[in-house]
């Protein structure tokens, strides 16, 4: 009986593993996508430049081994999308949050 659940286990595992990713890859699209709206309606400002620039280096300077399928390559991940989607949404409604 032991083993059956561990049979299944390993299917909620698997199941899990793909919408989890499945979740991250819409996250990460639909950020794309808003990024690419926002970028090619108007000339934007210096101050939004500065923006880009920032979240670009944060995007550039994650520090991941993907290839070790480690948990806190995930959660790195996971914020990284977070953080970028709150950019994304403070700059397309013109706002600033009280952390900055």
């Amino acid at each position: 009986m032991l083993g059956e659940e561990i049979q299944s286990l390993r299917h909620d595992l698997r199941v899990t593993i793909k919408a989890y990713g499945q979740r991250l890859e819409n996250d990460l699209h639909r950020t794309a996508e808003l990024v690419r709206a926002e970028s090619s309606v108007e000339e934007p400002s210096r101050e939004r430049l500065h923006d880009f620039r920032d979240a670009m280096a944060l995007v550039r300077k994650r520090k991941l081994k993907p290839e070790n399928g480690r948990r806190k390559d995930l959660r790195k991940i996971d914020s990284l999308i977070e953080d970028l989607r709150l950019f994304v949404r403070e700059n397309a409604t013109g706002g600033r949050s009280s952390a900055e």
